[in-house]
């Protein structure tokens, strides 16, 4: 509710901001004809005023009081304009502040559902890990060939066996979320543990008929992991010590090895017409291709004159498909090269790799996201460009202010915001280098504007010759995913320790940001484009900024690949950083 309330504030902001503009607007402009009236009126008196000098009968007070009244309307006019200009920057600056309590209410949402959800993995657990007693009743006919002992002990288990199905079904029938539970239940790697049992009566009947009332204590038993999988949760909120939790006599499962005699379906497709597709040095010519191979793995190669040839290796144990981009040969720009400009004779810009151009898909193209990352669009990158391999760290961004003597906007008095309590906090004591926690000069820069990332971007051109710039929403987006359609670039489930976000696992998790490269890539070589520092990028189609890539301190769901945020331009936080692309 308060969310939206922002939204609608947001909204009523703006329109107002809007109207007082016009109002503003109009008020500049009658100045400009109120002023035109002072001094015609000015000139019409000085003329009359002559006149009185030659001849003092001349009445000159009818332009004397024009003349007035012009004066007084044209400063009544210049006092509404700075009552309205005040008041426009008063709306501004409620507007900035209603912007940054909504957007600190989009971490605090993330993070609350992320609560709930292993509170409902705990609840779960809880209300299925409980002991109860339930009677079972068994009756049956003892065999021949068994002894007494033999009979009643079989009697026994039947019943036990009964007693916990039927303490199984109770459990299931109990719990909370008992319709999402029961539609995976087949599936489900629950079970009860006997922990005692007493009989409460037996006797035997004519014709070797046996009956047992037995009073049987039970235990639910299930796994923290396969509560995420009852709950439909990714694995991550259920990885707690699960190995602590099978039982002594418990074995875990092995996998088969696969036989020789399967064979797994590869399919091989690319970006081109009329190539050619090689596998294990065999001609299979041109894609789409679709073989059946052994397992195992198995080197790939697709040519064309006058492109780069492709080469991967696949590590083939199910149906495979592999889709090979290839770029054009006479680019200068190589895909996957990675380049890094001269600065000056001992200093080195940014390291950056070259994107394939190509196809894209941007926005919510899961179904995870949120409403400002819809409608999902189609981008293409007709030429390759060079994205950085991270985020600019401190010690690139105090190179360029050593050679610029740049005032960031932070420290010219705007400051620096951090999360207190999951409000953005500004203060005028944090800077670049000293954002809140202790930097070093591997770690991203932060406390910039995308004022300031411009102005970096903007050095490097002056410096290097090369055009520099900060990314657009599209090749930021197109660059992280790095050819995949995952909300991750390594798949739908942000897992544990793979990227620096709040929740995510790791050392760093929700205190600061990690040194660039902590954390693996992306398929295309890029470092942190999940979690560690949001990053400034340009709106594709419209002005304005919007960070990018989620941070140390936000949840992960805000970490995914098409998850965006609109910030105010110039301001600066300790959770936002930015990197650069240089175009051919």
């Amino acid at each position: 509710m308060q969310y939206n309330s922002f939204t609608d504030q947001v909204d009523q902001m703006t329109a107002e901001e809007q109207r007082l503009r016009q109002q503003l607007t109009q008020l500049r402009e009658q100045s400009s004809g109120l002023e035109r009236q002072r001094r015609q009126a000015l000139d019409q008196m000085n003329r009359l005023y002559r006149e009185m000098v030659d001849n003092p009968d001349t009445d000159i007070s009818a332009a004397q009081s024009e003349y007035q009244s012009a004066v007084r309307a044209h400063q009544q006019n210049l006092e509404q304009v700075a009552v309205k200009t005040t008041e426009l920057s008063g709306k501004q600056s409620e507007s900035e502040r209603i912007r940054l309590s909504k957007h600190s209410l989009v971490n605090q949402l993330e993070l609350l559902k992320e609560q709930h959800r292993f509170a409902r993995v705990n609840r779960l657990r809880d209300e299925f890990n409980r002991r109860g007693e339930l009677e079972a009743s068994q009756s049956l006919t003892c065999d021949r060939d068994e002894t007494i002992r033999q009979c009643e002990s079989r009697a026994e288990l039947m019943a036990k066996q009964r007693a916990s199905q039927s303490y199984l079904s109770t459990l299931f029938d109990n719990l909370s979320e008992t319709d999402l539970v029961s539609e995976r239940r087949e599936e489900s790697g629950v079970d009860v543990r006997v922990v005692g049992s007493n009989v409460v009566s037996s006797e035997y009947s004519g014709q070797r008929g046996y009956d047992v009332r037995l009073k049987v204590q039970m235990e639910g038993r299930l796994p923290r992991n396969h509560a995420c999988e009852l709950l439909g949760l990714d694995q991550r909120y259920c990885n707690e010590s699960t190995s602590a939790e099978r039982s002594p006599g418990e074995r875990e499962v092995v996998k088969k090895p696969e036989t020789e005699s399967v064979m797994h379906r590869l399919v091989i497709r690319s970006n081109v017409h009329n190539d050619q597709v090689y596998i294990d040095g065999q001609r299979y010519g041109s894609t789409p291709v679709e073989v059946m191979l052994e397992p195992g793995r198995h080197n790939v190669e697709i040519a064309r004159h006058g492109y780069d040839r492709y080469e991967t290796s696949v590590d083939l144990r199910e149906s495979t498909v592999v889709r090979g981009e290839l770029s054009r040969s006479q680019f200068v720009f190589a895909a996957g090269e990675r380049i890094q400009d001269v600065l000056s004779s001992d200093l080195e810009g940014p390291s950056l790799i070259v994107m394939p151009p190509g196809r894209g898909r941007v926005g919510d193209v899961s179904g995870n996201g949120r409403s400002n990352e819809r409608p999902v669009r189609s981008v293409e990158f007709e030429a390759p460009f060079a994205v950085s391999v991270a985020p600019v760290t401190v010690s690139q961004f105090n190179a360029f202010i050593d050679a610029t003597n740049h005032i960031t906007d932070a420290e010219e008095g705007a400051g620096c915001a951090q999360l207190q309590e999951g409000q953005p906090v500004k203060s005028s004591q944090l800077n670049w280098q000293n954002p809140g926690y202790e930097v070093s000069d591997d770690m991203p820069v932060t406390c910039v504007s995308d004022r300031d990332a411009a102005e970096y971007a903007r050095w490097l051109t002056r410096t290097t010759g090369k055009q520099y710039s900060i990314p657009t929403e599209g090749q930021w987006e197109y660059s992280a995913r790095a050819g995949q359609r995952s909300d991750y670039w390594w798949g739908d489930s942000v897992g544990v320790g793979q990227a620096n976000c709040r929740g995510c696992g790791g050392d760093w998790s929700g205190q600061q940001p990690s040194p660039v490269g902590t954390y693996e890539s992306n398929q295309w070589g890029l470092y942190d484009t999940v979690g560690n520092v949001w990053e400034w990028t340009q709106r594709d189609k419209s002005s304005g900024s919007v960070v990018r890539g989620g941070a140390f301190n936000f949840a992960p769901s805000l970490a995914r690949a098409s998850a965006r945020m609109e910030i105010s331009s110039g301001f600066s936080a300790n959770y936002i950083g930015f990197r650069v692309t240089r175009s051919e």
